[in-house]
């Protein structure tokens, strides 16, 4: 929700992010309906090979597209077929990692698993 309390300038505009909630007089409320995910995925058993993460990162990674600028979808349409290819060598695959981890940073909350899938990930191909 955007609202614009000045003039023309922009200089007084507030943003709202998350839910709104006016409730006048009334009987049994009983919750909200949301309309929004807080994060995509939710809470998984962790994968315990690479081949597990890299399906589970594609998958938020295409949960996520949707949600995102188009320059941002574009970049994930570019490094996901490096990410998931058993064909990239590793600085290939780091590289396209790197990227989307950035996407999912600036994704703010809904991007939380993925940042999450790619330091696991991460942990896996070092073999840590």
């Amino acid at each position: 929700m955007t609202t614009d309390s000045g003039s023309g300038s922009g200089i007084g505009r507030s943003y709202h992010y998350g839910d709104n909630v006016t409730m006048n007089g009334g009987r049994d409320n009983i919750g909200i309906v949301k309309n929004q995910s807080p994060t995509i995925g939710g809470p998984q058993a962790a994968p315990t090979t690479p081949e597990e993460a890299i399906r589970e990162l594609e998958r938020l990674l295409l949960e996520l597209r949707p949600q995102v600028t188009p320059a941002d979808a574009g970049a994930i349409d570019t490094n996901l077929p490096v990410i998931v290819s058993p064909e990239s060598g590793p600085e290939a695959r780091h590289g396209a990692l790197m990227a989307v981890l950035g996407i999912a940073t600036l994704a703010g909350e809904i991007g939380l698993p993925i940042i999450e899938m790619v330091g696991r990930l991460l942990e896996l191909l070092s073999g840590a």
